[in-house]
């Protein structure tokens, strides 16, 4: 009896070193609350913000609304000409994301980032390896959705400033016109030391 209590103490305290050792403190938060941790740049609000305004206003494109027939878009890649290190295309991604979630039958995007794996998928079909319940062909880009993100700093004495204007086009492309453009602006005023990644 005594045996036991004791191995049961000593697995307990056990147990106990064990999670002090790993334990990590973690709070989860929504994307769209304020994380406390200051900084001048970029936060996912902006780009949550950016994607539901720019969706909206692409519905309202006569070129997409007036239609006949569903447009086809492919993401070209978004420049990023700020100070901050930041995945420049996670703003189209969450725009294509919007529409694909609320304005179904409006139009396609194209998977062109996957077209070496498309390519490979339909040869093997066409050699007869899988099967297919439709001989497709792979279809042209009507738009591209791009955009740039472009930003003036200025700092002073441990404070800093900043203004970002994200912008982002719909680009014909047959006629290279920019038939819709759209932009959202912040600035925001901060002290130095946030490191944005």
């Amino acid at each position: 009896m005594k045996k036991n209590v004791f191995l049961g103490i000593l697995l307990l305290f056990l147990c106990a070193c064990a999670s002090v050792g790993t334990s990590s403190y973690q709070n989860t938060i929504l994307p769209d609350e304020d994380d406390r941790l200051g900084g001048t740049g970029i936060e996912s609000t902006d780009i949550r913000t950016v994607a539901r305004k720019m969706a909206v206003s692409i519905l309202e494109v006569p070129e997409i609304s007036n239609a006949q027939g569903i447009p086809r878009i492919a993401l070209l890649p978004v420049k990023n000409s700020t100070r901050f290190v930041i995945n420049k295309d996670i703003f189209t991604k969450k725009i294509r994301i919007e529409l694909n979630k609320n304005a179904t039958g409006k139009m396609r995007f194209l998977a062109r980032k996957r077209i070496k794996d498309i390519l490979k998928e339909r040869e093997s079909k066409r050699e007869g390896l899988f099967t297919s319940s439709k001989e497709a062909q792979l279809l042209g880009v009507d738009f591209f959705l791009t955009g740039e993100l472009a930003g003036l700093s200025k700092a002073s004495s441990g404070h800093r400033s900043d203004y970002i204007i994200m912008s982002f086009q719909l680009i014909d492309a047959e006629t290279s016109d920019i038939i819709w453009e759209d932009a959202y602006e912040i600035k925001r005023v901060g002290i130095t030391g946030t490191v944005y990644q």
